[in-house]
């Protein structure tokens, strides 16, 4: 179990699994150097030395972050926590919802929307329960409601 391989090995994974909990995606990379490092350290050469191990695990967390983090951040970015990302069709821009929760600004209240409850707030003026919105957009996980018209031009 005092095995370098195995300890680089645990220092890896535990690295990895941290990322889960912190934000940055930077520790990953220090986890994909120790576990190279495990990799390297089964050489009985390199399993001896401390500080080979040692300079080992530097050199590759650091051309991990280098040549790797733009690479894996555009795979694991997402957009619901990141404001540059555009609305897309998806987020029902232009879309009918039924108002769950009065929405009297600056509060917040809640609309129906894809068969579920979400976060919105008006552009302007007020909503009622029961009412009908049109989403003009969405800012991370709410969105953004106003006067629903008609076909006419007519509010409805």
């Amino acid at each position: 179990m005092g095995e370098p391989w195995f300890i680089w090995a645990v220092i890896g994974v535990a690295c990895i699994g941290f990322e889960m909990l912190l934000p940055g995606f930077v520790i990953f990379f220090f986890g994909t150097g120790a576990l190279a490092t495990a990799l390297c350290s089964l050489v009985p050469f390199i399993g001896n030395r401390l500080w080979l191990q040692i300079l080992l695990f530097v050199i590759f967390s650091i051309c991990a972050l280098i040549f790797l983090r733009r690479h894996f951040t555009r795979i694991f970015e997402g957009s619901v926590f990141n404001p540059s990302k555009t609305v897309g069709p998806e987020d029902g821009l232009g879309d009918m919802c039924e108002v769950t929760e009065d929405i009297l600004p600056p509060r917040e209240g809640r609309i129906r929307f894809k068969g579920t409850t979400w976060k919105a707030r008006s552009s302007g003026g007020s909503f009622h329960t029961g009412e009908s919105a049109r989403i003009e957009g969405r800012e991370g996980m709410t969105y953004i409601v106003s006067v629903a018209t008609n076909s006419t031009g007519g509010t409805t």
